[in-house]
């Protein structure tokens, strides 16, 4: 079994406030929804996560494949191995993107000497063309330097760096 990524006692929020937008655990509730937004944002979804062959997920992902993905997720989180939030509008709820808190060992175990933490998110086409990416990436990076109160420095941003007015 993986170890924690944070210790048992810790409460991993069920609801985080972040401006105009809210977070919440994705679990196999979500599955439809989810599928759906992959399948209709696979291109930015590639782009913001490092790119990948239109062979990969979230370009072949069924919704069978899909119901696996968000069960294991929840599964881990019940035993504080990794996190993955949905990012909702606080205007209507709509799904604007997904949020993922991992041990640096999951896909990166050669750089665990300098970081513990792989985050990553990405949004839906709307809010990165309308200009929110930053603002988001902002709040969120903000959230879990304060919420789970991982050091700045041991957090692996996914292909950037933390910006220098944010260290």
């Amino acid at each position: 079994m993986r170890k924690p990524l944070v210790p048992h006692s810790f409460k991993a929020p069920q609801k985080a406030d972040l401006g105009d937008y809210y977070l919440t655990p994705i679990s196999t509730k979500d599955v439809i929804e989810d599928w759906l937004i992959l399948l209709d944002n696979a291109e930015m979804i590639s782009r913001l996560r490092r790119g990948g062959s239109r062979q990969d997920w979230p370009f072949k992902c069924s919704l069978e494949e899909n119901y696996k993905d968000l069960a294991w997720l929840e599964l881990c989180a019940k035993y504080h191995q990794l996190f993955c939030y949905i990012l909702r509008s606080k205007e209507n709820g709509s799904y604007c993107g997904a949020v993922y808190i991992y041990p640096i060992e999951t896909f990166y175990p050669e750089m665990a000497r300098k970081y513990d933490v792989d985050f990553s998110f990405w949004v839906i086409r709307k809010e990165y063309n309308n200009g929110n990416y930053e603002t988001i990436f902002k709040n969120l990076l903000d959230w879990l330097v304060k919420y789970w109160k991982f050091p700045r420095k041991r957090i692996y941003l996914r292909n950037r760096e933390i910006p220098k007015s944010l260290k």
